[in-house]
């Protein structure tokens, strides 16, 4: 029998969705590039803070992104202009998620940190960041191998990989219970396919985002 879930299109939305249901939720960088024009229900089936919003019983918002904090605001969530750095909200949640917030980070120890004060004894932390095995980043990096120039986002500080990013969070009191590897929605159909094909030979791996499931230690 095909659970409700499964029939979400948005992997990392999938995934997300049975740890969120009816909980208190904190969303670490939730703009995700919102826009004043943008409907709020149209944005629903491509924006995570939407989604969440939608099936949690509560969520609070993040965001250093002081205009379009003031844009959500007048939507009516319930969101602030934070740091992920250095928050601090009074309050703890049932489930932290953090999408794609880490690889920008200068000092990703100090989120975690914050992270901890924030959760539940029982809550779980839920972080996405791409994935320095993925497809893309192989091929790039063996093109771009003699001037050593992996071109990434221009704002990202660091890659992860499974190993790197579960040791931090070790580090930082979390013991990490799952990882997913997935793919945005926004990846072309013909890279969705190789992608698709060569994972079914090497495994997910190849995949251009994990996800990371964990409790505190």
């Amino acid at each position: 029998m095909e659970h409700k879930w499964e029939k979400i299109k948005d992997e990392r939305m999938r995934e997300i969705a049975p740890y969120i249901k009816d909980k208190i939720v904190l969303d670490i960088g939730c703009y995700a590039e919102i826009k004043e024009e943008v409907n709020k229900e149209k944005k629903l089936d491509t924006w995570i803070h939407g989604f969440l919003s939608k099936h949690a019983k509560h969520v609070v918002g993040i965001d250093i992104a002081k205009k379009e904090i003031g844009i959500l605001k007048r939507q009516g969530y319930d969101v602030y202009c934070q740091s992920a750095e250095d928050f601090k909200l009074n309050k703890k949640f049932d489930v932290i998620f953090a999408g794609a917030v880490i690889e920008h980070l200068s000092n990703p120890g100090l989120f975690l940190d914050k992270c901890r004060e924030h959760l539940e004894k029982d809550g779980w932390l839920i972080i996405d960041t791409p994935n320095v095995f993925c497809l893309n980043y192989k091929i790039g990096g063996m093109i771009r191998f003699l001037n050593n120039n992996l071109e990434v986002h221009p704002e990202h500080t660091c890659f992860y990989s499974p190993t790197t990013i579960t040791n931090l969070m070790k580090r930082h009191g979390f013991i990490v219970k799952r990882i997913k590897f997935v793919n945005f929605n926004e990846i072309n159909t013909f890279k969705r396919h190789l992608q698709d094909f060569l994972c079914k030979i090497f495994g997910d791996k190849l995949r251009y985002e994990m996800m990371l499931f964990a409790k505190l230690s």
